[in-house]
Formats: C-alpha cells, sequence, structure tokens
C-alpha cells in the first residue's frame, strides 16, 4: 500500500494519522488552513500521484460531499483504511475512502458506501446499507435491516432500531434512539428521536 495523505487536519485527521502511523503509512496533511506538522499543502495544491494515496478525514458529511466532489477532476486515489482492532467483512466495502477505526463491528450481509467513516466502537447489524459521504459517530449503535441514505450524521451513542431507514442529509443527534423512519433532510434528537423544530 502507498503512503497516505490525509485531507483534513483536525482532530479527526489526527486520528486517522495515528491509524496510518500504526503501519508506516502516514504521509502527511492537506487542509485549507496550515497545520502545525506535516503540513503538505492546501487543498487546491493537490494533485494526483502514482505515489500516494489520499483519504478524507471531515467528519461533517456535507463539507466531506462538497471537498470530494471539488477534487474529482482530479482522479485521486482514494485508500480504505480498516483499523487492524476491528471486525468487517472486506466484500461489505462498496466504495472507497472508508475510514473504519478501532473497535468497530459489523455482522453480515452489509453494504458500506464512498468516504463513510466509522467510528471508534461503533456496531452495524446485519443487512445494514449505509449510503456515501456518510459518518457514523462513537459508539453508535444500528441494528439489522437499517438503510441510511447519503451524507448523513450519526451522532455518539445513537441507536437506531431494527428496519429502520434514514434518509439523505439526515443528522441524528447525540444519544437518540430512532424508531421511526426520518426523511431527508431532517434533524432528530432525543429518545425517542423527534424532528427538531
Amino acid at each position: 500500500m502507498n503512503k497516505v495523505a490525509i485531507i483534513g487536519g483536525s482532530g479527526l485527521g489526527r486520528e486517522v494519522r495515528s491509524l496510518l502511523e500504526r503501519n508506516n503509512l502516514f504521509a502527511g496533511f492537506y487542509d485549507d488552513q496550515e497545520v502545525k506538522n506535516d503540513y503538505l499543502g492546501i487543498l487546491n495544491q493537490i494533485s494526483a500521484s502514482d505515489y500516494l494515496q489520499y483519504l478524507i478525514a471531515i467528519g461533517d458529511p456535507i463539507i466531506k460531499k462538497k471537498v470530494t466532489n471539488q477534487l474529482e477532476n482530479l482522479r485521486l486515489n482514494y485508500a480504505t483504511l480498516i483499523s487492524e482492532h476491528a471486525v468487517v467483512g472486506k466484500e461489505q466495502l462498496k466504495g472507497e475512502g472508508i475510514i473504519i477505526c478501532d473497535g468497530v463491528i459489523t455482522t453480515v450481509g452489509c453494504q458500506i458506501g464512498s468516504h463513510v467513516l466509522l467510528n471508534i466502537n461503533a456496531t452495524i447489524g446485519h443487512d445494514v446499507i449505509i449510503g456515501d459521504y456518510c459518518s457514523i459517530m462513537p459508539g453508535a449503535n444500528i441494528s439489522g435491516n437499517v438503510s441510511i441514505g447519503e451524507a448523513t450524521l450519526i451522532g455518539s451513542g445513537a441507536v437506531i432500531l431494527q428496519g429502520i431507514n434514514i434518509g439523505v442529509n439526515v443528522k441524528v443527534g447525540a444519544g437518540a434512539v430512532v424508531t421511526k423512519d426520518v426523511h431527508d433532510n431532517t434533524t432528530v434528537v432525543g429518545a425517542p428521536a423527534k424532528p427538531l423544530a
């Protein structure tokens, strides 16, 4: 595997760096502002490389999708990063640029899209579909047969019950318990989760 440059030098970028450094794969950061250490340049200085792969370490799905679209014409070679402390079937990875952190467990029949973040200790039940650009934050628990539309954020410690459909561009608040389907472009919070007024 080639060295990996991280797009996004914030806290998540530093977490991804620590995963890459375990295997001596970290190359440096690209960001829209200077990062103190290992700064490679600003976003508009990125170019495709035969020697580098890239990961977008941006937690906000909308911003992550926007940055990915801005870089689309460059035809970058995106890495997929799976912690050695995660339990994930590689046949479940249906895209590129996926980041799977320590303690993540997926069971069987899952489909994980491009540029998805599965953060620390998230659990994904059987036959879950996760759309492109989603971010599943630490400790979230997604039950079986759930469908999550693209560019959706599932907050830390949230619980999605069996068979729920989550739309596109949804935000599920930290600790929320989702018991009903959630429509596109909605933010839900609480237990049981309800749309913000």
